[in-house]
């Protein structure tokens, strides 16, 4: 906060100085001139400077809002209104901005329309009206000049980072205030589009429709554009309505906490397409059940990803810290030569951290930002989608929390994955396992070559390994023949357990009726074969 003040204070002094700043930039200082912050920054205050700096900085104040690590509760709690409580557009301003984009008046088309909004933020505001055929419905108007303003703010805040990385001496590697900046900049021009919300509440509402106790509101397509969306009005009472949460009894509470909860972790390892902002006020108890509402922020989690996240946190609830480096290396890329010893010293850390917690104890997203910020404090770069699935997580997590305190995602979590082993997730299974069994395969076929191109080197000393070797030539050679004695067995057993599993998943048709007998005569006979290889090594020796 200190920090803060004094980049407040030297935007001012600055004023004086003679720089060509933009229009823009000009305005900027013109607002902050407004205020007395001489003594420090009030929680209100803050909020009120934003609020007149626009849209960028109400959407920084925003991100600033969930970020108590950083601020003190007082001031996470007043930016918490930079959600909602943002200055309204005169209802003359909404209708220009109706008739321009969509081509007509509203009052042609819709048969009633509310001039006063129901919510208003730092891009738009929403508005309740009513088709012709009487379904009622939400218009998202967008603020006029919006675009231009936020591209504005950006570019200027990209200079004056520009700056002061050319004045600052401080070289540590520390938060990457630019990056992080450029991905707002992303983000923000994303939500500024509202086609692509459009997009999205279509395609969650395709994966949501048919799960019980889960509402998604429709899209209308023919009146939404760039800076129009009409969805279906939702009446509910959000989730951080306290007052009437804590009213319910604890079953109806958990029943809710655990819907919320099943309902996130099927998005996320099921549909891989999830609500990346799901704090309190974006899920909405209705009926019997719940009901999303604005989706201008989506996460996307491929296969890939999602089997990368169950190692990941098997690896730390096993305590295999080799198990956790290999996901390491697949979710973060250093920034420089990598120090395995270093970074295993790290991975031990990480899982002692969490050797005495099971898997249903774990705090999902506490754990992933644990993981993500000893990573980023080791000088690795993260792939985003572990950070921004962290930060969905903490958000639902304390959504869920404000629901029931006896509620676990974690524990949902694993109840998901139990639930999944169906005939066609063990064919899958049986799928995955044969593919892995060949590239075994081929990664030890390469192994016999490998191996004596690096025992060569450590015969030369063009490597070491902390000592010094000196291998004759028989001795290479009878490691390359245990290779690939070793390499054989390994299909065997490829063959013969693979054909074990065919037989557990059930044999469907002649050609995998075939694939089994044939799997299990040639596991057999190279098992036996092997057998008799080891039996009678020594005699050629």
């Amino acid at each position: 906060m200190a920090g803060f003040i004094q980049a407040l204070r030297n935007a001012r002094k600055s004023t004086e100085d003679k720089i060509d700043y933009s229009e823009r930039g000009k305005e900027i200082l013109a607002i902050l001139k407004k205020y007395d912050y001489s003594e420090g920054l009030t929680p209100q205050m803050t909020v009120d400077i934003l609020q007149d700096l626009g849209p960028t900085f109400v959407k920084l104040g925003q991100i600033a809002s969930t970020h108590t690590d950083m601020l003190p509760v007082e001031y996470c709690d007043a930016l918490a209104q930079l959600r909602s409580n943002v200055a309204p557009m005169d209802a003359e301003t909404v209708h220009a901005q109706i008739e321009k984009h969509l081509g007509r008046p509203a009052t042609e088309l819709f048969s009633s329309f509310d001039d006063k909004p129901l919510g208003s933020a730092s891009i738009g505001q929403v508005h309740k009206a009513e088709l012709e055929d009487g379904t009622v419905v939400a218009v998202k108007v967008r603020r006029p000049g919006v675009v231009a303003t936020v591209a504005q703010d950006f570019a200027l805040i990209e200079k004056i980072l520009d700056i002061g990385e050319k004045l600052s001496s401080s070289k540590d590697g520390g938060l990457d205030l630019k990056t992080m900046v450029v991905e707002l900049e992303k983000t923000s021009t994303i939500e500024l589009d509202f086609t692509n919300e459009a997009n999205n509440l279509n395609r969650f509402y395709q994966n949501n429709n048919e799960r019980e106790g889960v509402k998604v509101p429709k899209c209308y397509d023919d009146l939404t554009n760039e800076a129009i969306l009409t969805e279906d009005f939702v009446s509910g009472l959000e989730v951080g309505d306290t007052e009437y949460v804590e009213s319910l009894s604890d079953e109806e509470r958990d029943r809710l906490g655990n819907l919320l909860a099943d309902n996130y972790v099927e998005q996320i390892l099921t549909d891989g397409f999830y609500h990346a902002d799901p704090h309190a006020g974006n899920v909405l108890l209705v009926d019997d059940g719940i009901e999303w509402i604005d989706f201008g922020m989506m996460g996307t989690v491929t296969s890939k990803q999602r089997q990368t996240l169950l190692d990941l946190v098997t690896a730390l609830v096993k305590h295999d810290n080799y198990g956790l480096k290999r996901c390491v290396l697949q979710i973060a890329k250093p920034r420089g030569p990598i120090n395995h010893g270093a970074l295993l010293d790290m991975c031990e850390q990480m899982t002692s951290q969490f050797a005495e917690s099971d898997l249903e104890s774990f705090d999902t997203g506490d754990l992933l930002s644990t993981i993500t910020g000893n990573l980023q404090d080791e000088g690795y770069d993260i792939d985003p989608f572990l950070t921004n699935l962290a930060r969905g997580l903490l958000t639902i997590e304390g959504t869920i929390k404000a629901l029931s305190p006896r509620v676990n995602i974690m524990d949902c979590m694993t109840r998901h994955i139990n639930l999944g082993f169906d005939p066609d997730s063990i064919q899958r299974m049986v799928e995955a396992f044969v593919m892995k069994g060949v590239q075994g395969i081929d990664d030890m076929a390469g192994l016999p070559t490998k191996a004596v191109e690096t025992l060569d080197m450590l015969q030369k000393s063009q490597i070491s390994v902390g000592g010094d070797f000196a291998l004759d030539q028989k001795t290479v050679k009878s490691i390359n023949y245990m290779v690939r004695n070793v390499i054989l067995t390994f299909l065997a057993c490829t063959l013969f357990l693979g054909a074990c599993v065919l037989c557990l998943a059930g044999s469907k048709g002649d050609t995998q009726s075939a694939l089994t007998r044939a799997g299990f005569a040639f596991g057999a006979v190279g098992f036996i074969l092997m057998v008799y290889v080891f039996l009678t090594v020594k005699k050629d020796n």
